[in-house]
């Protein structure tokens, strides 16, 4: 039985059509291989409509390379389902102008070597503007980064997407954005004409910088876009806080949950130093121990000080007949805690100033400081006598 039927152009004898026993239509080749089989020659293989000039809508082969192509520039190639009068289009090949390609969805691409290999994972090259060589390739590096190649940085930016992290010039980023090991401008927000605005990294040190001689570099906070100014190093050294510049002499204070402060070294000292003075007298018996009158001082502290005590008063040993020398202790009490003591003797009706002064340690809290007489001979009174000065103290608190 004959296996194949010959359609013969009349002249030629050259075959045009082959009907295989397999059903395959073979057209200028005498094997069909698949149910339509054309002869292995370049050229136009399936002309779907033709203007009768040299363009057409249809397919052809030439070396290495399948054909699809429409009429004109003006004409599109559009991929998608249905049929041609109910047509849902899923992609779109522009023929005229710069964009050469609509797609309607997304794009799946996947590494395409066999075997698999590495250095060729999925993305895009990218040409030059004027098509002279490749740029650059946007795609995935390796299992873990996606990235950007190009340069002599090679893989100049990598997103980590197993961790979520960028890295500029660095491919495995340690932190949402991570920049390489190396010194110089890491950041510019702002190219000036005479310098950038942004960050840097030199030898041991972090650089924050301003474009010019004039500029300040501010810290603060936005507030619905408008900037609050909290502090600002002005370009020649100055620092601002609040805007204020200060006066020369000042120094930064903290006050503690308020705004940080200008003050006068020496304010501290000046508000936490006082005098106290009394006109009153007492008597001190023997063996007895009193306050000098209103010689006492009270004062709260957030830290460490020193205090220094000054006192100056008056004790009067009342006359004895068969009595000796008073010893009289002035002794200096914290929390009511002796601190230290001062011993002076006066001789029997004699009349003694006693003066002195001691620097004690006090801590963070509220604290009572109290001077007090104890006498250890014949009665004592202590005190303004008749014309004599009033009894002073003054404490002095310093600050660690």
């Amino acid at each position: 039985m004959a296996s194949r039927i010959f359609l013969l152009l009349n002249m030629t004898l050259i075959p045009l059509l082959i009907f295989s026993q397999t059903g395959n239509v073979g057209i200028g080749t005498t094997n069909p291989t698949g149910p339509l089989s054309f002869s292995s020659n370049s050229g136009n293989k399936i002309v779907l409509w033709g203007d009768g000039n040299t363009s057409h809508y249809g397919l052809g082969i030439q070396g290495g390379l399948l054909q699809i192509y429409a009429n004109q520039l003006t004409d599109n190639i559009v991929f998608g389902t249905g049929r041609s009068s109910a047509f849902t289009e899923r992609m779109r090949i522009i023929n005229s102008g710069g964009d050469g390609l609509l797609l309607n969805g997304r794009i799946l691409l996947r590494n395409g070597t066999n075997p698999l290999d590495i250095n060729y994972g999925s993305g895009v090259w990218l040409y030059k503007a004027d098509n002279t060589a490749l740029l650059g390739f946007m795609g995935a590096q390796n299992n873990q980064n996606l990235g950007f190649y190009g340069g002599p940085a090679g893989w100049g930016f990598t997103y980590d997407a197993i961790n979520s992290r960028v890295g500029i010039g660095n491919n495995s980023p340690n932190a949402p954005l991570a920049f390489p090991p190396a010194l110089g401008k890491k950041i510019t927000l702002y190219p000036g004409v005479t310098g950038d605005v942004g960050f840097g990294v030199a030898g041991n040190r972090l650089q924050i910088y301003s474009d010019n001689p004039n500029a300040d570099v501010a810290i603060g906070y936005d507030a619905a876009g408008v900037f609050n100014e909290r502090f600002a190093v002005k370009p020649n050294g100055a620092l601002a806080i609040v805007g204020n510049l200060g006066q020369a002499g000042q120094v930064i204070t903290s006050n503690g949950n308020a705004a940080t402060s200008w003050k006068s070294p020496t304010n501290f000292i000046f508000q936490n130093s006082a005098k106290k003075e009394s006109q009153s007298s007492i008597q001190v018996l023997t063996n007895a121990r009193e306050d000098v009158p209103d010689l006492n001082y009270s004062i709260s502290l957030s830290g460490n000080a020193l205090v220094l005590v000054n006192y100056n008063y008056f004790a009067l040993a009342l006359p004895c007949t068969f009595c000796g020398r008073s010893g009289t202790a002035t002794e200096i009490y914290l929390d009511g805690n002796l601190q230290v003591t001062f011993v002076k003797d006066i001789e029997n009706g004699a009349l003694e100033n006693i003066a002195g002064s001691s620097l004690i340690t006090v801590g963070p809290g509220n604290h009572i400081i109290k001077i007090m007489c104890k006498n250890s001979g014949p009665t004592i009174r202590v005190g303004k006598q008749f014309s004599d000065v009033n009894s002073e103290a003054s404490f002095i608190v310093i600050p660690q």
